[in-house]
Parts: structure tokens; sequence; C-alpha cells
């Protein structure tokens, strides 16, 4: 049982006061286009690009009712080569259709009313969707940032079986 986690070749630059402002009369099309160059962007260190993280093997009974969750397995991913400033990523996936803040588990998995609740270096909840705690990129462009992730009852008695989720993460710098 395991979540693995795909790197989303994507980065996005967040820049302050970028917002647009209409300065046209009624009936006339302002568009404003922006963004940045840049000459480098972070990108996930190779073991980290393609990742599983183990979440274990779990009675039943530790999932018994709505809510119940199984110990947070931690994980890590290494970025390099980013731009001086902070970095986050962002997770994506098939949302569980009771919660959308977890992820559902694929269509391979046959356990049922359990999701994977991903959860941020301070062990708070990281719905989908949601950016991560920013950490400080290093001199040398390195980033680290860590993880849990837990299996987490969607109704009451849910099904043993196979319990896998698929993820995507993006990178956020600023």
């Amino acid at each position: 049982m395991r979540i693995r986690i795909l790197l989303a070749a994507m980065a996005v630059a967040l820049t302050p006061g970028s917002g647009a402002q209409a300065a046209n009369a009624l009936g006339e099309i302002n568009i404003v286009l922006y963004g940045n160059i840049v000459d480098f962007t972070c990108v996930a260190e190779g073991s980290d690009s393609d990742k599983s993280v183990t979440l274990g093997t779990w009675p039943t009974k530790q999932l018994s009712t709505t809510g119940s969750r199984t110990q947070a397995m931690p994980f890590t991913l290494k970025l390099t080569g980013c731009p001086p400033g902070a970095a986050s990523v962002t997770f994506s996936g098939k949302v569980d259709p009771r919660d959308p803040e977890l992820l559902a588990l694929n269509d391979a998995s046959q356990a049922s009313n359990v999701a994977v609740e991903i959860r941020d270096r301070d062990k708070t909840r990281l719905p989908l969707q949601q950016a991560s705690q920013d950490v400080v990129v290093d001199a040398q462009g390195n980033a680290v940032l860590d993880f849990y992730a837990n299996y987490i009852a969607t109704a009451n008695n849910p099904q043993p079986g196979r319990a896998d989720a698929d993820a995507t993460f993006m990178i956020n710098y600023n």
C-alpha cells in the first residue's frame, strides 16, 4: 500500500503586484498578459520525481469510524536548481468524492471508504490544490520539503484490500 508521487513539469513564479486593472471605457476589450522569464527553475531530485511512499498495512479496526486515521508516514521532496527565495509544492490527483481535500484511491485499489490525507511539515492537513508551507531555498538553489501521508476513513466500516493512490505535485517558487 503506497502513495505514488509524480512530478508535474510545471513551475509557477509568484510575483507581488501583478494584478490587472481595467482602464478602458465600457465595451472596449482590455487584456493584460504578464509573467516572468527565468533562466532556471526548480526540479525534483532524480529519486523524488517518481517517488513511492509506503503507508503500511493496517487492520480495518484502525479505521472503523469516519475520520479515523492511521499513523502519518513521513516523506521528503528535494528540489534543486531553484531561484533565490522560497519554494512550495501543490499536490493534485483524483479527488475523494466525500472530501475534496483528500486523495482518492486509484482504480486498481479494492479497499473502500478510505482515502489518503497529505499533511504539511507541521502535520496539519494539506488539502489538494493548496500550496504547502514555503521553505527557504539555500545559496546553492536547494530546498527540502517535508510531508506526511496517512490513510483516513471517509465512512464507517471500510472494506479491506489494496489501497493505493497517485498524486502529482507542481513546484511553486517566489
